[in-house]
Order: C-alpha cells, then structure tokens, then sequence
C-alpha cells in the first residue's frame, strides 16, 4: 500500500518525528481497510514504511529505510533498546526495554523484571510479531517467560504467554526497598516510571514521620518510606492491589503500616473530618483523562486531590500526573492554584522530575513525555 504524504508530514519526519496524523495523507481515500504496513511517498519519492492502525489518528514510522519487518529488524532494534538501557543509562536486571517510538518500536512497550518479560501492544500488526520478539529478548537477555497483552481495552489483542507459562511472578529491588511483581497485574505489573522519584523520596523522610500514600496501588512510595522508619498510610480502590502491598510490607519487614481500600476523595475527606494529619502526602491517582476532550475535568479532579492533600499535610506534599494531556506548567499551576484554596504556602523542593530515563523521551516525539512530579515543602 502506498501513500503519498504533503510537504508538512514530510518534514516532521526529517525532523525525527515518528508520527504523522491521518490529514498529512494526500490519498486518504486509499487507506487500507484493516491494519497494515504501509509505505509513505513524498512527490513519488519513498519516505518510510509504517504501521496504519484504523482506529488511531496517526500512522506510526517503523523504518526511513526500504527494508523487510523481520527477525533481523526487531533483533537489530531491541538490541540497541537494551545497550541503551544497559550501557549508557546502567541498568541491569529491572526496566523498561522497549518503549515505542522511543526505540523506533511504535505500538510496543515492554518491561523487564528479572528472568520475565512483560509487553503490551496496541496494534495486531505488532500482535504478529511477537513470538518473534520473545526469539530475540529470549536470546538476548536471557528472559524465559513472555506476558504479552492488549495496551488497552478494544486493542483485539489476546493474552499470550510465550515460555516458562508458569513463572510470571518475581521479586525486583528497587533502591532500599524490595518489591513482588506479577506481570498479570495491572498495565505491565509494577509503574516503573516513578522509580527515580520513589527512591528520591527516601532522602526526605525522617524516622518517625507519618507518611499518606494516596493511589499507592502495590506500595511503591509506601515501601521507600517506610523502610526509612515512617508509619504508613495507604489508600487504593483496588483491594487486589492492596494485598500485594501488603505482601511487600512483609517483605521489608515494615510493621507500622495502614491499608484503606476506597475511593480516595472519600477517605481523605473523612480523614481530615477525623483531625488526621501526616508529615509527608504522597499523590499518585491515574490518569484522569484519556482525551483532550475530558481536560478540563481532569483538572478539577487535580485540584481538589491536591486541596484535600495539602489540608493533610503537615511538613510536605508529592504530587503526580501521568496524563500527557495535561502539560508540567498547567499541572504545576493547579497545584498552585489547590494551595491557596487550602491556604498552605508551598515551597517547591528542587526541579521537575518527569519518568525513569529507561520510558525515552525523544526530543521530536514530545509525546512520549507523561509524568510529572513534584515535590513541595509545606508551610500550614
């Protein structure tokens, strides 16, 4: 299938984006009926082989080369992925090995824990790749027990083990703390992302602190906190997630700890009705928007999250958005904006801290970059 592209999608590409929206296409009525690789031209000249995804917006650049997608393309990729991660960033057992246009492997991303591997994909023309990909992470890295799923809902993508079927649970370390993973969790098992920021936190709490984790899902900060002597407190809806947290507890041998399964807005509500205070907040919620569309909502979930933290907070608030709708000036604002609604002067404690350097941000791709994080030091 070949697509002729217009000047402005040409030079995106030149420019190192990776992807092209569905208008920079000039013969749109020539698009494919179901997913396929297509081969972009630019005034009759090849530009690209990438993936069409008929329920995405955009087209997704696999190579700039008129090249076969085979073994020796995913092997070649995936093995600079990991020398990336490897040798240059100094990983070794724990990380995200391939993180979609950010390796050149749009519609991929896949974390290694240990021996296991763990892949989401959003395109079943990725789908057909994947025993092949286990061939070359397996022959690469030693992984024996591939977990492969749909991104998201509606992804038509089947649940597939390639490998050891029945080892898909390990323990990864993770600074001080010690953490159980099984890749049938939640999106890849364990939020990798934040790993920089949970081990920054530990600096920062004192023996004694009572620590709120809000959205602490398997107890991620919880775990960095309470291995430096806090007394934790953590809230979740998924009751699932909170019986693995509690497993990790005990794997740290921290005994000073709190579990509240609920809605969060709820709880902290009832918690600042109850005089409850703590010395460290820690904010992590979920996406709260999936669109553009829901932004403004979005927003004003933000707000009143980090309103109701700051309300108890005593000495300091962590505060997140993994929504890359949202951008870090708009999501610092908000916070700004919940402070003088609970009339508490923050202070921001060092820069802005985004994702692990394992989830890339290539500098052509801006919307590789999700998460935000910051921390504040609190004045009631």
């Amino acid at each position: 299938m070949k697509l002729q592209i217009d000047k402005r999608a040409y030079e995106s590409i030149q420019n190192f984006s990776r992807i092209i929206y569905l208008k920079g296409i000039l013969n749109r009525e020539d698009l494919p009926e179901r997913d396929e690789i297509v081969d972009l031209y630019y005034r009759d000249r090849f530009v690209g082989r990438a993936i069409y995804n008929r329920e995405s917006p955009t087209i997704k650049i696999l190579t700039l080369k008129k090249e076969e997608i085979d073994r020796d393309f995913f092997y070649k990729r995936i093995k600079k992925a990991i020398e990336y991660r490897e040798k240059i960033l100094g990983f070794k057992n724990t990380y995200r090995m391939i993180y979609a246009e950010g390796d050149y492997l749009p519609c991929i991303v896949l974390d290694r824990y240990n021996n296991i591997g763990s892949m989401q994909i959003s395109s079943k023309i990725m789908e057909n790749y994947a025993p092949i990909i286990y061939e070359c992470v397996e022959e690469l890295t030693g992984i024996t027990t591939l977990y492969v799923q749909g991104a998201k809902k509606g992804d038509r993508i089947k649940p597939r083990i390639f490998g050891d079927r029945s080892d898909v649970e390990t323990i990864i370390e993770e600074g001080r703390g010690r953490f159980k993973v099984n890749v049938k969790g939640h999106k890849t098992g364990f939020f990798l992302d934040q790993r920089d920021n949970r081990i920054d936190i530990e600096k920062y709490i004192k023996e004694g602190d009572r620590v709120l984790d809000v959205c602490c899902y398997t107890g991620g900060f919880a775990v960095h906190c309470g291995v430096m002597g806090a007394e934790v407190w953590g809230i979740d809806i998924s009751k699932k997630a909170l019986e693995v947290a509690e497993e990790n507890m005990k794997l740290n041998n921290i005994k000073n700890y709190h579990f509240i399964c609920g809605n969060a807005f709820d709880i902290m509500r009832e918690l600042i009705e109850d005089g409850e205070s703590f010395d460290v907040v820690i904010l992590d919620p979920p996406s709260f928007t999936k669109t553009s569309k829901d932004v403004k909502n979005a927003l004003r979930a933000y707000n009143t999250l980090n309103y109701l933290g700051l309300k108890l907070s005593r000495r300091m608030l962590v505060t997140c958005s993994c929504s890359h709708h949202i951008d870090r000036e708009t999501f610092k604002s908000t916070v700004v904006s919940s402070s003088l609604r609970a009339k508490r002067e923050i202070k921001q404690i060092g820069g802005y801290r985004t994702q692990s350097p394992d989830h890339v941000i290539t500098m052509a791709n801006k919307n590789l970059e999700y998460l935000k994080c910051l921390f504040f030091a609190v004045e009631c």
